[in-house]
């Protein structure tokens, strides 16, 4: 009998993890042992595994990836294709990129991260660009969402996704406000068979032309959500909360129930970038916005949870579920906790700011710090991400913060928190890297963790009773 990989499976390895399966489609990555890995190249279509050569752990395993729905018995004529043989990156494994592939913006929004209103930034060269997209496909870089300032503003946009898509990348989300997204770039998108979801920024009845600068912006969100679920896009939406929408919050999110959003995030305006010259008199504090949440989670639950909704490391829930967590409790409170990294979505989602410079994430771009100073073109991208000050940024562990914070070694959330949120320290704390996330300080010592599961217990327990 001969065995086959699955079209939607590669066979990959990287410094960390030099044996492993991926998820075309999803850009998941599983590590296998190197047993493992020798039962699964035997499966190239070629192979009779009936043969007295094959050893008996090796076909057992193949038997396994095939109740895994990974391995299948091969038709007549099968075979793998390039891509999905193996091939190993000499770089740490990345699972994704998130790209400002321009910090320019059609829009005046007072609290751009990027500052985009002044071109701070500015953007690179298609050339420049196309050498980036070169540079992430040699990691095996496997999704690239793009972003900006304003990513449609681009005129070499689809010279930039062709690209992606040549390379074997999937251009899996598209930030956007909404202004430029039409018929024209939807059937586009479709003609090249790229299905991106959207995420579209919406900050409130009333309140959305006040925060973006620009008069309509709102009524042009409202379209591209229409536009959008019409042509069968899938978005979610990002809202920003302040002291002058938040009466509105819920009537917001009710509206984006109805317009086909699959899910929003929600968090307050950060302190960087264009809002520090705001000087934090729009901004509400932490006790008016977690009340704001507390309020909203029992509604929100009783209506069966109909979006997904993320506020941010407060509480997370999918779309008709009854299931819920608490960001802020990122680890399972064992001393095991001490060797993970500080940020695994940084670890494995690097950021790419439009200049060029590498950032842990994107909210990093608008905040003053003392962190090295990388750019993508400083030396070959698989170097930077084997060994390099901004690599070694990443794999900072918990334990390093304990080292480095007193506070947080000494307190008896740290094995639950793990510090929390290094961009919300770095906005807290004067610029220091291993600051103290005053966000998740409040959520841990101020009860809220029990507030929130008192919250979310009434709202199931309505949701329940309702169905009686």
């Amino acid at each position: 009998m001969k065995y086959i990989i699955k079209n939607e499976f590669a066979l990959r390895g990287w410094a960390d993890a030099p044996y492993a399966i991926v998820h075309l489609n999803s850009g998941q990555m599983a590590p296998v042992s190197k047993l493992a890995f020798e039962a699964l190249l035997l499966c190239d279509g070629k192979t009779d595994v009936d043969s007295l050569n094959i050893i008996t752990v090796s076909k057992n395993i193949i038997t396994e990836f095939v109740k895994k729905n990974i391995v299948k018995k091969c038709e007549n004529g099968e075979k793998l294709s390039p891509h999905q043989k193996y091939r190993h990156f000499e770089n740490e494994y990345v699972r994704a990129a998130h790209w400002s592939i321009t910090g320019l913006c059609n829009f005046k929004c007072r609290h751009c991260f990027l500052s985009a209103p002044s071109k701070r930034y500015g953007q690179l060269s298609t050339e420049k660009c196309l050498k980036i997209i070169d540079e992430l496909a040699k990691c095996g870089i496997m999704r690239v969402s793009i972003t900006g300032g304003e990513p449609l503003v681009r005129p070499d946009l689809f010279v930039l996704l062709d690209e992606i898509k040549k390379k074997q990348m999937i251009v899996s989300q598209i930030y956007t406000n909404g202004a430029l997204v039409d018929e024209n770039l939807l059937l586009n998108l479709k003609k090249r068979q790229m299905n991106p979801t959207f995420s579209i920024s919406y900050d409130g009845i009333g309140w959305h032309d006040w925060l973006r600068g620009v008069k309509g912006a709102e009524k042009m969100a409202i379209n591209a959500f229409d536009l959008l679920h019409s042509h069968g896009f899938e978005f979610d939406v990002e809202m920003c909360i302040h002291k002058w929408n938040k009466n509105v919050f819920e009537q917001s999110i009710n509206l984006l129930i109805e317009h086909g959003a699959q899910s929003v995030k929600v968090g307050p305006v950060e302190n960087s970038g264009e809002w520090t010259k705001e000087n934090k008199k729009h901004d509400l504090s932490r006790e008016e916005l977690f009340n704001l949440y507390l309020k909203y989670i029992p509604r929100y639950l009783d209506r069966g949870a109909p979006i997904g909704l993320q506020m941010g490391s407060f509480f997370l829930c999918e779309k008709g579920s009854q299931k819920y967590s608490i960001p802020a409790e990122k680890f399972d409170g064992t001393k095991r906790t001490l060797n993970c990294k500080l940020c695994e979505h940084a670890k494995h989602n690097i950021y790419i700011c439009s200049n060029g410079q590498l950032l842990p994430c994107m909210a990093l771009g608008g905040v003053k710090n003392k962190l090295p100073k990388t750019y993508i073109f400083d030396m070959p991208l698989n170097k930077l991400l084997k060994s390099s000050k901004y690599l070694a940024l990443l794999n900072n562990t918990v334990s390093e913060l304990c080292q480095n914070n007193p506070e947080c070694n000494e307190c008896r959330h740290k094995l639950n928190c793990g510090g929390g949120c290094r961009a919300n320290a770095l906005m807290a704390n004067n610029n220091e890297y291993f600051g103290c996330d005053r966000v998740s300080c409040d959520i841990f010592k101020k009860g809220y963790i029990e507030k929130i599961k008192e919250a979310a217990q009434k709202g199931i327990q309505n949701n329940q009773s309702s169905k009686i």
